[in-house]
């Protein structure tokens, strides 16, 4: 599980926590808290980072990459913002 945090807070980094807040019901506190490591990730805050990284998302729950289905990790991508 620790694994699959660590890739969450991966993405959240990548996009902030202010972008993250602005796209789901979790406020910009909680966002920051859980880049802390204060708080957990809840289902709600992984669904946030499956919407805006699509491309990302079966990395983010397996950590393996299909890139002939477009499922890709952002340490493998040129670009990885959205």
């Amino acid at each position: 599980m620790d694994e699959i945090r660590n890739r969450a807070l991966y993405l959240l980094r990548l996009a902030g926590p202010k972008r993250l807040s602005q796209l789901g019901e979790t406020n910009h506190e909680r966002w920051k808290n859980i880049s802390k490591g204060a708080i957990r990730m809840g289902t709600e805050e992984l669904a946030v980072l499956v919407r805006l990284y699509p491309h990302y998302a079966f990395w983010l729950i397996s950590g393996e990459t299909v890139p002939e289905a477009g499922q890709t990790s952002p340490l493998e991508a040129s670009s990885p913002q959205p």
